[in-house]
C-alpha cells in the first residue's frame, strides 16, 4: 500500500469496514488486499491516461465487493465452529455452551484436586484452600470461555473485547490466599498462647499448611496473569493492524465494538 498521506481509498475502506460482517483478522486482511488491488488497478487506468477522478471511480465500480459479494465474503470467513452449529437454535446452543462451561469448571477444580492428592497436601488443609481451588476453577472456566469466545467462536467483533475479568480473577485469588493466610497465623497464634508446650509439633504441620496454600494461589494466579498478557497483546496487536488499514490514530481512535 502506499503511505497514508496518499491513501485516496480510505473512505469507501472504512464504509465497507462496518459493512463486512467477518471476524477482524480475516477483515483486515480483506481490507489490505482490496486497496492494494485497488492502488494497482488506479494506475493502470492513470496509465491509459484517464482522469485521476475517473480512473478511481472506476476502480471502486470494478473491485468494491457488492451485497451479493460481502455475504459470500461471510460465509466463506465465518470461523469453523459458526458453520457447525448453524443449524441449531439459539436456545439449544446457548444451553449447550454453557454446559460446557460448567464441565470445563468443574473438570479443572477436579484437577487441581487431584494433582493435590498426587502431592498428599490434602492431609490437613487450611478452610482457605477449597475457596482458593474453587476460584481458580471459575479463574479457568474463565480463560477457556475468552480463549474459545476469540479462537474458536468467533464472530464479526472478535478480537475487539479485553481480558480485564481473567487478571481480576487472578489478582483476586492471590488476595484470597494472602487473607486466609493471615487469617490462620492469628488462629495459630492464639493456639500456641493457650498451648505453647505444643509450638514444636504443631509448627511445621502449618507450615506446610500455609506455604501449601500460598503455592497453590501463586502458580493459579502466575497462570491467569500469563494468559492474561498474552491474549491482551494478541488483542491489541490486532486492534493496531485493523486502526492502521483504517488509517486510523492507535492512541486516540475509539475501540470498535
Amino acid at each position: 500500500m502506499s503511505a497514508p498521506a496518499a491513501r485516496a481509498f480510505l473512505p469507501a475502506l472504512r464504509q465497507l469496514d462496518r459493512r463486512l460482517p467477518v471476524p477482524v483478522p480475516h477483515r483486515v486482511r480483506i481490507l489490505r488486499e482490496l486497496e492494494y488491488d485497488l492502488e494497482e488497478l488506479e494506475v493502470q487506468l492513470l496509465a491509459r491516461g484517464l482522469p485521476a477522478e475517473e480512473a478511481r471511480r472506476m476502480a471502486l465500480e470494478a473491485l468494491l465487493p457488492d451485497g451479493v459479494t460481502l455475504d459470500e465474503l461471510a460465509r466463506v470467513h465465518a470461523p469453523l465452529y459458526q458453520r457447525l452449529t448453524r443449524h441449531l437454535p439459539g436456545e439449544r446452543l446457548r444451553l449447550l455452551e454453557r454446559s460446557a462451561l460448567a464441565l470445563a469448571a468443574t473438570s479443572v477444580l477436579l484437577g487441581e484436586t487431584w494433582v493435590l492428592l498426587q502431592a498428599r497436601l490434602l492431609g490437613s488443609p487450611s478452610p482457605f484452600l477449597w475457596p482458593v481451588l474453587s476460584l481458580g476453577a471459575l479463574l479457568g472456566a474463565t480463560v477457556l470461555a475468552r480463549v474459545f469466545q476469540l479462537c474458536i467462536k468467533g464472530g464479526p467483533t472478535a478480537g475487539t473485547g479485553g481480558a480485564g475479568g481473567i487478571l481480576g480473577l487472578s489478582a483476586a485469588v492471590l488476595l484470597l490466599a494472602v487473607v486466609g493466610t493471615t487469617v490462620d497465623l492469628h488462629r495459630f497464634a492464639a493456639l500456641l498462647e493457650r498451648s505453647p508446650e505444643r509450638a514444636t509439633a504443631l509448627i511445621l504441620p502449618w507450615l506446610v499448611r500455609e506455604a501449601s496454600l500460598l503455592s497453590v494461589a501463586i502458580l493459579l494466579a502466575l497462570a491467569g496473569g500469563l494468559t492474561w498478557f498474552l491474549l491482551t497483546q494478541w488483542l491489541v496487536s490486532i486492534r493496531e493492524a485493523h486502526r492502521r488499514v483504517l488509517g486510523e490514530s492507535i492512541e486516540t481512535a475509539p475501540e470498535r465494538r
